[in-house]
């Protein structure tokens, strides 16, 4: 009977592996997912500009104030002062970074692949001081922003999460509404894209 039992649990094994896997991406998925509709909540509630970024075949991301950087330009007040006045002044929380749990990445497709230019951009001092750690994430490339309006718009953007298993899943964000789709699940075949 004993031998019975250890045969089908080995036969169930990696169907219970893949589910277990599957549920940690989407499990991912949903915390991306929850932090984009928190971005359009959030623009429309303090009535400034958001943008929510990510790191390209990383695992970072974050929520940030967009509008800091045209103030200061226009007020020429120093980055700590901003800084202080957006943290302190409205009584909320800072920003923090967000990671992706270790089996699961961003995926963007490289240049290579797609034979476009995948754009990156390193964070400027002023949003950088708002983030607890900051100072660690001077070197760390982001994907360009997917800004959100007071007035619930946002701009169209996608940020597409994938795991070991070359297992995607897409969230598009509608420009018009802020609003956010998500794909069914897909695996990408070997050949396509760099993954990590």
């Amino acid at each position: 009977m004993l031998v019975v039992i250890v045969a089908l649990a080995g036969m169930a094994w990696p169907r219970i592996t893949s589910f277990l896997q599957s549920e940690s991406l989407l499990g991912n998925v949903e915390q991306v997912r929850q932090m984009l509709d928190h971005a359009r909540v959030q623009a429309v509630e303090d009535g400034i500009t958001y943008q929510f970024r990510f790191e390209p075949n990383g695992r970072k991301f974050v929520l940030l104030p967009y509008d800091l950087q045209v103030s200061e330009e226009q007020s020429g007040t120093s980055s700590a002062t901003a800084s202080q006045t957006s943290s302190s002044g409205s009584g909320k929380r800072l920003p923090s970074v967000h990671e992706l749990s270790e089996d699961c990445s961003f995926y963007m497709e490289n240049s290579l692949s797609t034979g476009e230019i995948t754009l990156t951009e390193r964070l400027p001092d002023p949003w950088l001081e708002m983030l607890a750690d900051g100072v660690m994430l001077r070197d760390v490339s982001w994907a360009p922003p997917i800004i959100y309006s007071p007035d619930g718009s946002a701009t169209d953007g996608s940020v597409t999460i994938i795991d070991e298993d070359r297992r995607v899943i897409t969230l598009s964000v509608r420009g018009l509404t802020g609003t956010v789709v998500t794909s069914r699940l897909a695996v990408l075949p070997e050949t396509y894209g760099a993954m990590r």
